[in-house]
Parts: structure tokens; sequence; C-alpha cells
């Protein structure tokens, strides 16, 4: 399976020196969701996977601030807050999947779909006879 960054982008991404372990294991969950999200089929068809680059940086980096996907913390006096964006730990969110799906060319799905192509009937005039 091709990588989609190296670990080197991904220290240079979060401004911090990562052990090499744990940045191949959050490259590896990114890639593993992207992939999954987009059909391994497909994924595994496209030549170009740079417009993945974002979506797979950002989804690493959550992996490795908050691997628990927690909303805070608190040890004696000490506590922490994570933003919003950090809860979801390793997973897409709702915006990454609608990027993901639309650089690999997926159409989105929903209920149904509203096509403005509808022609109406040509009718012709017709005259009644008066009785």
């Amino acid at each position: 399976m091709p990588v989609l960054f190296e670990l080197e982008q991904l220290a240079s991404y979060m401004q911090s020196d990562l052990d090499s372990a744990s940045a191949a294991l959050a490259r590896d969950l990114a890639t593993a969701l992207i992939r999954a999200e987009v059909g391994a089929t497909r994924y595994d068809g496209l030549a170009d996977l740079s417009p993945f680059l974002p979506v797979a940086l950002e989804v690493a980096r959550r992996a490795l601030l908050n691997p628990g996907g927690v909303r805070s913390e608190q040890v004696d006096d000490y506590s922490v807050t994570y933003a919003s964006e950090f809860v979801g730990g390793a997973a897409l969110t709702e915006a990454e999947r609608e990027l993901v799906l639309a650089a690999a060319g997926v159409a989105p799905e929903g209920a149904f779909t509203i096509r403005p192509t509808y022609t109406a009937p040509c009718v012709r005039s017709r005259s009644w006879p008066a009785w």
C-alpha cells in the first residue's frame, strides 16, 4: 500500500520531534481510514494520492495528540481541555469524509438526487368545439 506522507512531513506539520514508531502508526491509521472510506479497489487504482495529504496529516496529528479522544483531563491541580477537533481521535470527521470522497471522485450519497433535466412534453393547442 503506498504511503500518503513521509514521517518527516508529519513531524514538520506538527512542529515537533516524533518517535518513528508512533509516527508510523499514526500514518498507517490515517491511510487505513482514508482507504476504507474511498474503497480499497478505487484507492489502490489511484495514481495520485496527493489530494489526500491534508486530511491524512490532520488525522495523524489528532491520533498523536489525543489518542484516547478525551475532552478533558484533570490530575490534582492540573487540568487540560482539548478543542473539539481533537476529541475524535483516529477517525475522519464528516468534513474530512467529504474531502476524501471528492478527491477520489466519488459522488456524494444521499436519499435522493434532484437533477433539473426534465423537459416538458410538447402540448399542442387544440380548439374545442362549441356546443
